[in-house]
């Protein structure tokens, strides 16, 4: 009802500038007109256009309406008529002040950002994490990097956001495909794209149908193949067969199955990078190279009955390899010498610089370390091996020439190694400590995790109980996980020789402590130790 008596009020030669103030407020806050409310803002603002209150009027409905672009530009007027020597404008300034700051907690400050570092936001954004310590997060050379719904999700963020997220191809070259209308998604992206996709990601379960459709929307809207492939056995088959020819094959391929199978011909050329999950190839020499090959995953059986020497000819036709994850099929067995037909291989990967071997037998272990040689190699990660310190003692060791067999092996320089992994292995505390010591001097990551043996000595090592100096001096992140026989006390000893001898209340130079499954360990010892380290578990 004040509204009709505000209307009254002005007609009748009231102030009028106070009159649409005061009417304006009213069916702002009391009455939820807020359009209604801008417009008597808007007189007060005609009526007196060097008063303050017209304009913070306006700010206030504009934060209201979900404005925040004119509520700003409203706000900054207001304080361009606010004098401070008059003190009718302080409470003036400070409901300013308290506005704006509420406008800028409310404000999308990224989208007043150029389209261009925009754009680049989004594309950093869509780089996924690879940790080096867990090898599932290393899906390829290049593929498996870029988050496929990056373009999905920034889209939906607000308008600015979707028209800048479409108008830029790069973060929708990953195209993940399943039952749900997959003909019709290849046609869409390939109108975001220009029709040049780059990765395309099949999920399992994906109907054969419903491929041959999308084999066909390829065909037409498609410039060229994808480059990079994760999908499984059938899915790749029809692909292959459908869109790759000698002049375009992929780059990488990740291919997985729910069972072991035999893939008997798989085309490796201008392969750069090749994951096989329960799939199996005869590595015969049939024309096919790996010499391009950067990246090599081998999850489940990668041998053909057991016989390693085609395998280790092609591992050593891969002069650029410079990532090998092995994990071998537990009950998979490896004969224990060549055919006699076969030479025997040794090989330097000059270019390795990655090495995960998981559950491999003291027999493969000797076979692989004891023909090749990784002179650049900078994490080695093994997981269930026993006898793992002779692993280490044979990596490090220069090969026999093949035309001189009978040279005597050599002791290389201390390796360049910066992480060391060993995951439920068992070794010689002694003889780690030695080759530690000895050949590990730029190890920047030690984990000694689910070992079963005392460790005590090691940390006691580290340290530099037995030793001059400590050795591993460089290691910022220790993992100890799951070590039932560590105890505090050589932990202890162990974060104090990285603190400064001239302050010892400053923190140690750990960047990392984990401890988690150590059950041996003081809990009144914990508190010190999360004071003199960046970060750390223990549970």
């Amino acid at each position: 009802m004040f509204a009709d008596f505000g209307g009254q009020a002005i007609r009748q030669g009231a102030d009028r500038a106070n009159v649409y103030d005061l009417r304006a407020n009213i069916l702002s806050e009391c009455l939820e007109r807020p359009k209604d409310a801008l417009r008597d803002a808007k007189m007060v603002i005609k009526l007196c256009p060097d008063a303050p209150k017209g304009y913070l009027r306006a700010a206030q409905i504009f934060v209201k309406l979900g404005s925040m672009d004119p509520a700003s530009r409203m706000a900054e007027h207001a304080l361009k008529c606010t004098s401070p020597d008059n003190p009718k404008h302080d409470a003036i300034r400070q409901s300013l002040v308290t506005l704006q700051a509420e406008i800028s907690k409310k404000s999308c400050h990224v989208s007043k950002l150029p389209i261009e570092l925009l754009t680049l936001v989004f594309e950093y954004a869509s780089v996924l994490y690879v940790d080096e310590s867990n090898s599932e997060t290393m899906r390829g050379y290049l593929g498996g990097k870029r988050n496929p719904r990056l373009g999905y999700d920034v889209s939906r963020v607000c308008r600015y956001w979707r028209r800048a997220a479409l108008d830029y191809p790069p973060i929708w070259r990953t195209l993940v495909l399943g039952n749900r209308r997959p003909a019709a998604k290849v046609q869409l992206w390939a109108s975001r794209t220009g029709g040049n996709l780059e990765e395309l990601i099949i999920q399992p379960g994906t109907h054969v149908h419903l491929l041959k459709e999308v084999i066909a929307t390829f065909k037409k809207h498609i410039t060229s193949p994808p480059t990079i492939i994760r999908c499984g056995i059938d899915e790749w088959d029809l692909l292959d067969k459908a869109l790759y020819n000698q002049q375009s094959r992929p780059t990488e391929l990740n291919i997985t199955s729910s069972q072991r199978t035999l893939v008997p011909h798989l085309k490796s050329a201008g392969l750069q990078s090749m994951t096989l999950n329960q799939v199996f190839i005869t590595w015969q020499d049939d024309g096919q190279s790996f010499r391009e090959l950067k990246f090599l995953k081998l999850k489940g059986p990668f041998l053909m009955n057991g016989h390693h020497e085609g395998f280790l000819g092609r591992l050593a036709e891969a002069e650029n390899l410079e990532t090998l994850i092995i994990e071998r099929d537990p009950i998979q067995q490896i004969t224990s010498s060549p055919a006699p037909q076969n030479p025997v291989i040794h090989a330097t990967l000059a270019h390795l610089r990655y090495l995960e071997l998981s559950k491999f037998s003291d027999e493969a272990l000797q076979i692989l370390f004891d023909r090749f040689d990784f002179p650049q190699l900078e994490t080695l990660n093994l997981q269930g091996v026993p006898r793992a310190c002779a692993s280490l003692r044979l990596i490090r060791r220069r090969l026999r020439p093949q035309q001189e067999p009978q040279e005597v092996e050599m002791e290389l320089d201390p390796s360049p190694l910066k992480a060391l992994r060993l995951r439920a292995c068992t070794f010689d505390t002694d003889v780690l400590i030695d080759i530690l010591g000895t050949q590990c001097e730029k190890l920047e990551i030690l984990e000694i995790s689910g070992a079963g043996m005392d460790i005590n000595p090691l940390l006691n090592a580290l340290a530099g109980d037995r030793r001059p100096t400590a050795i591993c001096p460089d290691v910022k992140e220790f993992n100890f996980n799951r070590s039932p026989t560590l105890t505090g006390a050589p932990l202890k000893n162990l974060v104090k020789s990285r603190i400064p001898a001239e302050d010892q209340s400053k923190q140690s130079d750990i960047q990392s402590l984990m401890l988690d499954g150590c059950p041996k360990i003081e809990s009144q010892l914990l508190p010190w130790l999360w004071q003199k380290v960046k970060r750390g578990s223990c549970v």
